[in-house]
């Protein structure tokens, strides 16, 4: 089966941290879940981990996530279970895959 995902579809959802938002591509949560996030200018996802593997690849802006940078093109593997935070150095988009559904807010 094919599921065609055209730009002109693209319903971006706001998340609780201020200036990110999401649009979901895939929620197959037996197979984990695709999306594409949004942030603003130094907008930032706290400190928080998953409980598969996460990959991120970056399609535009520039993200810190933890200690490193990563720009547009960037390919990032996050293994199950990392503590990681994710702040835009400026206006980004990435693509998210992940292993299953979950996320876990580190206080």
């Amino acid at each position: 089966m094919i599921l065609p995902f055209m730009k002109e579809n693209i319903k971006w959802s706001k998340t609780p941290f201020s200036g990110v938002e999401f649009c979901w591509l895939s929620e197959k949560t037996e197979n984990g879940r695709t999306a594409i996030l949004k942030f603003d200018d130094h907008a930032e996802l706290p400190l928080h981990n998953h409980p598969g593997w996460e990959q991120i690849y970056v399609l535009e802006g520039r993200l810190q996530i933890n200690l490193e940078i990563y720009a547009e093109n960037d390919f990032v593997l996050i293994e199950g279970k990392t503590d990681h935070s994710i702040l835009a150095l400026e206006p980004s988009k990435y693509i998210t895959i992940s292993q299953m559904e979950g996320v876990k807010i580190i206080e």
